[in-house]
C-alpha cells in the first residue's frame, strides 16, 4: 500500500487565517481585543530552518487549536463545560486551512468562522442556529430558530413548495427550511450563521436595536444552556471583560499579529525521585516498580532520559541518555535508587534536574522533569524558592504526590510550568502510580515519532490465602497487540503467573517471554510480535501456600497493530484540580474516547476515586447530553463527583469497556460552525475493547462535614414538546430525569408550569399555572424516574383555537427544597391544523499541526500561540485520508 504523502502545511496559510481573524475579532468585540503575538510550533520531524527558534513549554496537551481531520469536516470547538467555561480546543481540518475556496464555499469567510469558534473556546458560549428544534411557535406565528429575530427569510420545502404545518407538533414539518434573504439588516449573531454578509457582531439581551438584540425565545443551544442570556452578556462575565477589563480602543489600531516559529527537540525527561528516609522500604520498592515499567516500555525510543535522586541535596543517578534500544533501557533501570535516607529538599532535586537537562551542551528549554515526593520540604531551598528557576529554565514539570503526606506546594511546580499533577495514595495497589507515569508520556504524542503504549488493563487483584490464587482476563482488540507487556507487581509474598491467549497458548516461567525480577518483585510477560486478538486469561498464584492475603497490581500495555485500523484512545481530565469546598463542593469528571477521526459512543465508562480516610468511590460516566454531560454522542463522557470525605488529595482512574452497542461516530462535533452543506452522521460498530487511564488528581481544601442536604438537583435542559393534539386539547412533554443531588438519587418533586406568554413563564414562574395530577392524561407526576431515564407526560390544557399558544418550563426539587433552577422553555401551538397531504419526499497525514493561541489580555491585547506538528502515515483502508493535521491554540 502506498503512502499518501501530503506536503507539510504552509505556515503562511495559518498566518493568513489568524491575521484576518484578528481584525474581525477586534471589530466583533467592539474594538476591545485582538491577537497580538502568535507563535507557531512546528514538529520535530520537520527539516530545521534558520528561522525556527527552540521551543520551550509549547506542547500539544496545552494546545487550544488543532488542524486535524477530527470528528467533523466543519471547524468546531470541543466544549465540555457549562455556560461561560472555556473549551478544550478548536479543530480545523487540513483541507480547510490549505484551500481557501473550499473553506469559504462551505462555511463562509474564514475570519468570521475562526472568531465564531474562538468565542466557543475562550468564552464558553454556544450556537444559536437550528439543530434539534428548527421551528417553534411564538405568540403570533411560527418562527425559525435563529438570532436575531430581525434576520429575514422565507419558509420553503426542500422541493420548493410552501411549507406545511405538522398537526402533531404545531410547527412546520421537518422537510421545511428557513432560507435567509440575500439582503439583511441584522448585524447579529456570529454564533448563528456567521457567513451571512450583514452579521458583524454578537447578540445582547439588553440591546434595544432590533438588529443587535438577542432572540430570547428561540430554542437554540445558547438559550437552553445559558438560561436565555445573549452571547455578549455571557462574554462580559468572563475574565477577559469582567470588571471593566479590555475597554474600547481606538478604531485605527493595527491588529496584525506578529508571528514567530519555534520547533521542539527530542523528548528529554529527567526523573526526579525522592530518596529521603520516609521512602525507605515499601515506598521505594513501589516507586522502583512503576519506574521500571516506565523505562522498560513506556518512554519511547529516540527520547533522552536522566535520573536524579534527592534527599537533603540532589544527586545525579544517570546522565541524560539516549533511549536507543533495550540495552539502554536495562542500563537505565540499573540506575534507579536502591536506598533512601535523610531529610527532604524537593527544591534541590528540581535544581539538579534542570542541571541534568542542560548537561549535554544544550539548553534546558523544552525539557521535562517528573518530580515524585512523599514528604514535606524540610531543607532549603523550598519549592517556592525555585519556581522562578523553573520558569527561567523553560522546563515543564509533572508531579506525582506520593501519599497525601507530600508537600501541598508540590503542585505549584506543575501549575507555573504548564505540567500535570498526579496523586498516588500509597495503597498496596500501584495502579494509580503506574498510570501517572504513563500519562506523562501518552498525553504528549507530539514529542515522539514512535507508536506510544496504550493501557488496556490496570487492576489490583487480591490473592485469597485460602485458595492461594486469583484469576482474571483482559480483552486485546484488533487495533492493538504489538509489543504487549503484562506486568505483575507484588510486595513481600512471591507469586507465579500463567497467561493463556484466546487460542489456548500458555505463557509461564518456562517461556522465553516470561521475566522474573525478584529484587523489584515484578513479573513481566512481553509479547513483542502481534498478540492474538481476543480474551487473554491469567492466573496468579502464591509460591508459598502459607502466604497471607495480599494485593498484586496487574497492568497490560500494548501498541497500535497497524496503520489500517486506528485504536480507541482514552483521555481523562477534571473541571478543576483545586477545589475549595466552601465555594464549589463538586467537580466534573470527563473522559474522551476517540478512534482515529471518530468518537466512540455507547461504551461503559467508570471513574474510580481514591479518597482520604474512606473507601474508593466508583462513578458512572455518561455521554447522554444530560446532567453533567453537555452533548450526546460527542465522545465526551461526564459525571459530577461530590462525595468528598476530607481535605487532601484524591486520585482518579478511568476505566472503559466496549460492548455490543458501542459504535464509532463520524462527522459529528458538539459545537461546530453551521455548514452551508450539511453533513451526514455516520455510525459503525466497534469491536469489544478495554482501556484504562489516569484522570489526574484533585486537591480539596476547607472541607466541612455537612449535616444537611445542600446539593441541588441538576437543571433540566432538554424539555421538549413532542406532540400537540387539538382534539384532546393537550400537549405531550418529554425531558430527562435528573438527580436529587446533581445527577445522583431521585428528586422529590417536579414543579411543571405553563403560561400564555414567554415573559410570564420566565420572569414570574411562581405565578404561572402549575400542572397537577388532575391535568395529566398520561403519566404519573408522583412516580419520578431515576436520573438519565426519559420522563413523558401528556397534559390537558385550558383552551385551544386560533392564537392559543402555551409556554412550559419545569424545576426539579429535592426533599430539602433545593431546586435545580428553571429549565429551558418550550411552546405548544393549540390551534386547529388540518391533516397533512400525502406526498413523496424527494431524496434529494498522519499530519499534526497545532495552533496554541494564547490570550494575554494585559489590559486590552490578545496574545496567540500557534503550534504545528506534522507526521505521515498510510492511508486508511476505510478510504479516509490518513494525513492528519492538528492545530491547537493555548494560553501562555
Amino acid at each position: 500500500m502506498e503512502k499518501d504523502i501530503v506536503p507539510p502545511l504552509r505556515t503562511d496559510a495559518v498566518v493568513e487565517i489568524f491575521t484576518e481573524g484578528s481584525s474581525f475579532l477586534f471589530e466583533a468585540t467592539n474594538h476591545r481585543v485582538y491577537w497580538k503575538n502568535i507563535t507557531i510550533l512546528v514538529p520535530q520531524s520537520w527539516t530545521h530552518r534558520n528561522e525556527y527558534k527552540p521551543s520551550k513549554t509549547e506542547t500539544f496537551d496545552r494546545a487550544n487549536v488543532r488542524i486535524d481531520y477530527g470528528v467533523s469536516k466543519s471547524p468546531y470547538a470541543l466544549l465540555v463545560g457549562k455556560c461561560g467555561k472555556q473549551g478544550q480546543y478548536i479543530n480545523l481540518t487540513p483541507q480547510y486551512v490549505r484551500n481557501k475556496e473550499y473553506a469559504e464555499s462551505g462555511w463562509g469567510p474564514r475570519d468570521k468562522t475562526i472568531v465564531h469558534e474562538w468565542a466557543h473556546l475562550r468564552w464558553g458560549v454556544f450556537d444559536e442556529y437550528p439543530t434539534d428544534k428548527p421551528f417553534f411557535k411564538g405568540k403570533r406565528k411560527i418562527e425559525a430558530t435563529r438570532c436575531s429575530e430581525s434576520i429575514a427569510g422565507t419558509y420553503v420545502e426542500k422541493s420548493g413548495r410552501k411549507c406545511s404545518v405538522d398537526p402533531l407538533t404545531g410547527v412546520y414539518t421537518k422537510t421545511c427550511q428557513f432560507v435567509e434573504k440575500s439582503t439583511q439588516k441584522a448585524r447579529v449573531s456570529i454564533m448563528y450563521k456567521q457567513f451571512i454578509n450583514s452579521i458583524r457582531s454578537f447578540c445582547s439581551t439588553n440591546e434595544v436595536n432590533p438588529s443587535l438584540k438577542h432572540f430570547v425565545e428561540a430554542p437554540n443551544k445558547q438559550n437552553d444552556i445559558c438560561e436565555r442570556k445573549g452571547v455578549w452578556d455571557v462574554m462580559m462575565t468572563t475574565d477577559d471583560f469582567r470588571d471593566g477589563r479590555s475597554p474600547q480602543l481606538q478604531e485605527n489600531i493595527d491588529t496584525t499579529p506578529s508571528f514567530q516559529i519555534v520547533q521542539p527537540t527530542a523528548r528529554r525527561v529527567v526523573l526526579v525521585l525522592d530518596t529521603s528516609g520516609s521512602m525507605q522500604g515499601d515506598p521505594l520498592n513501589k516507586l522502583r516498580q512503576a519506574a521500571t515499567l516506565y523505562i522498560e516500555s513506556t518512554i519511547d525510543i529516540g527520547s533522552y532520559l536522566g535520573i536524579v535522586g534527592f534527599y537533603t541535596r540532589g544527586t545525579q543517578l544517570a546522565p541524560l541518555t539516549l533511549v536507543a534500544n533495550d540495552d539502554t533501557r536495562e542500563t537505565l533501570k540499573m540506575k534507579l535508587p536502591s536506598s533512601a535516607t535523610g531529610g527532604t529538599s524537593i527544591g534541590n532535586g528540581v535544581l539538579k534536574g534542570i542541571e541534568v537537562l542542560s548537561s549535554v551542551g544544550q539548553s534546558s528549554d523544552g525539557g521535562y522533569l517528573l518530580v515524585i515526593s512523599d514528604g514535606q520540604n524540610t531543607h532549603n531551598p523550598d519549592i517556592d524558592d525555585v519556581l522562578d528557576d523553573v520558569i527561567a529554565a523553560g522546563v515543564i514539570v509533572d508531579t506525582i504526590a506520593f501519599t497525601d503526606n507530600a508537600d501541598t506546594a508540590l503542585g505549584k511546580l506543575s501549575t507555573v510550568s504548564g505540567g500535570n499533577a498526579y496523586f498516588y495514595s500509597g495503597s498496596d495497589s500501584i495502579a494509580a502510580l503506574i498510570e501517572s507515569f504513563t500519562a506523562t508520556i501518552t498525553s504528549r504524542p507530539d514529542q515522539t515519532n514512535q507508536t506510544l503504549p496504550i493501557t488496556l488493563y490496570s487492576e489490583a487483584l487480591a490473592i485469597d490465602n485460602t485458595t492461594g490464587t486469583v484469576t482474571s482476563y483482559v480483552i486485546i482488540d484488533t487495533s492493538v497487540g504489538v509489543d504487549t507487556v503484562f506486568l505483575f507487581a507484588w510486595l513481600d509474598y512471591s507469586i507465579a503467573v500463567v497467561l493463556e491467549n484466546s487460542d489456548g497458548q500458555r505463557f509461564d516461567n518456562t517461556s522465553e517471554e516470561y521475566s522474573l525480577n525478584s529484587n523489584d518483585e515484578i513479573i513481566t510477560i512481553r509479547i513483542k510480535e502481534r498478540a492474538l486478538a481476543g480474551r487473554w486469561n491469567f492466573e496468579i498464584s502464591n509460591q508459598l501456600l502459607s502466604s497471607p492475603s495480599h494485593i498484586v497490581t496487574v497492568t497490560v500495555e500494548s501498541k497500535q497493530a497497524s496503520a489500517d485500523e486506528a485504536p480507541v484512545i482514552l483521555t481523562s481530565f477534571v473541571s478543576d484540580p483545586f477545589i475549595n469546598y466552601q465555594t464549589t463542593p463538586y467537580i466534573t469528571i470527563f473522559a474522551f474516547l476517540s478512534k482515529g477521526n471518530e468518537v466512540v459512543a455507547n461504551a461503559d465508562v467508570i471513574a474510580v476515586l481514591e479518597r482520604p480516610n474512606a473507601p474508593h468511590d466508583i462513578i458512572q460516566l455518561y455521554d447522554s447530553g444530560t446532567n453533567a454531560d453537555l452533548s450526546k454522542y460527542d465522545g465526551v463522557y461526564s459525571a459530577y463527583f461530590f462525595n468528598f470525605t476530607d481535605n487532601g488529595r484524591y486520585s482518579i482512574e478511568v476505566k472503559v469497556r466496549g460492548n455490543k452497542q458501542t459504535e464509532s461516530v463520524g462527522n459529528v462535533a458538539n459545537a461546530r460552525s453551521f455548514p452551508i452543506i450539511q453533513e451526514e452522521l455516520i455510525m459503525k460498530p466497534v469491536n469489544i475493547f478495554e482501556r484504562s487511564a489516569s484522570g489526574g488528581a484533585i486537591q480539596v481544601s476547607d472541607y466541612v462535614e455537612q449535616t444537611t442536604d445542600f446539593l441541588q438537583p441538576s437543571r433540566i435542559m432538554d424539555l421538549t414538546v413532542t406532540e400537540v393534539s387539538y382534539q384532546d386539547q393537550s400537549a405531550t412533554l418529554q425531558w430527562t430525569a435528573v438527580g436529587d443531588d446533581f445527577d445522583k438519587g431521585t428528586v422529590s418533586e417536579y414543579d411543571l408550569r405553563f403560561a400564555e406568554t414567554f415573559q410570564e413563564i420566565t420572569t414570574n414562574f411562581s405565578d404561572a399555572t402549575k400542572v397537577t395530577s388532575d391535568d395529566v392524561i398520561n403519566g404519573n407526576l408522583l412516580a419520578i424516574k431515576k436520573p438519565g431515564q426519559t420522563e413523558e407526560f401528556s397534559i390537558r390544557l385550558p383552551n385551544r383555537g386560533d392564537e392559543v399558544t402555551y409556554y412550559f418550563a419545569i424545576m426539579a426539587i429535592d426533599e430539602a427544597n433545593n431546586t435545580g433552577g428553571l429549565s429551558n422553555v418550550v411552546s405548544a401551538n393549540l390551534e386547529y391544523i388540518p391533516p397533512l397531504e400525502q406526498e413523496t419526499e424527494s431524496n434529494g497525514i498522519s499530519t499534526f499541526v497545532w495552533i496554541l493561541v494564547a490570550i494575554g489580555v494585559a489590559g486590552v491585547l490578545m496574545f496567540v500561540l500557534i503550534g504545528l506538528y506534522i507526521k505521515h502515515t498510510r492511508r486508511s483502508t476505510t478510504g479516509s485520508d490518513g494525513d492528519q493535521v492538528h492545530v491547537n491554540p493555548a494560553y501562555a
